[in-house]
């Protein structure tokens, strides 16, 4: 699996009567891991929840390869394999690691889980073996860095082709950090990747090219990694 090609055409989005980004249109290969930067406020995550399809007020073009989703609602968003890691991580603090995990089996519209999603799991889990550790503790008792690694697995347990992920370092300690970059870095390939980092080290090491937002807007075109 190398993921999907994500196309975006002049996305413009925002809340209610404010635009936040402005025609904002770029292309991802199959397997790429592009980075986005920006201060705070430029529209990086208003950029991941308009192609995710979270945010009400959103028009442009959103497609995986030959497929538009930009009519299609979240949740169905997450069926054709697209998946967003939100900043804030978001996870069900009342129910075990586990039970997050396998909660994720409706997203391929099953009722129960099945062998094919325990296989998913166990990649998962190899992926954040601290998970493992833990899958019987509610969401709500892991650290930060724990309940980070939680967020990104729940977003794989969908078999994403394009994984989205806002600010998955922000808050974490030197060693989680490390602990994320190195799962992500893992991931590459894989998947399709769509980073959102303020931290430059990070997008440094892992992305393939690096666009900037700047008040909405894509204030020049991605830079190329130097080849090694």
């Amino acid at each position: 699996m190398t993921g999907a090609r994500l196309r975006v055409g002049g996305l413009t989005a925002g809340y209610g009567r404010v635009a936040v980004l402005h025609d904002v249109s770029l292309e991802v290969e199959p397997g790429e891991l592009l980075g986005v930067a920006g201060a705070n406020g430029a529209g990086k995550t208003t950029l991941l929840g308009a192609v995710a399809g979270s945010l009400a007020r959103a028009s442009g073009s959103v497609a995986l390869d030959e497929e538009r989703l930009d009519r299609m609602p979240a949740y169905k968003r997450v069926s054709r394999g697209l998946a967003l890691v939100p900043e804030g991580r978001q996870i069900m603090g009342s129910i075990s690691v586990q039970a997050n995990l396998d909660v994720t089996v409706m997203a391929r519209g099953r009722l129960r889980v099945d062998a094919a999603h325990r296989a998913r799991r166990e990649e998962v889990l190899a992926l954040f073996p601290r998970l493992r550790e833990r899958l019987g503790v509610p969401g709500s008792v892991l650290s930060g860095g724990e309940q980070q690694m939680l967020a990104i697995a729940r977003a794989l347990m969908t078999s994403p082709k394009v994984l989205l992920l806002d600010e998955p370092t922000q808050g974490l300690a030197p060693v989680v950090v490390a602990a994320v970059t190195e799962a992500l870095a893992a991931l590459k390939g894989a998947m399709t990747i769509v980073l959102v980092e303020q931290n430059r080290r990070v997008l440094e090491a892992l992305a393939d090219r690096t666009l900037e937002l700047r008040l909405g807007r894509l204030a020049a075109p991605a830079a190329q990694r130097p080849a090694s």
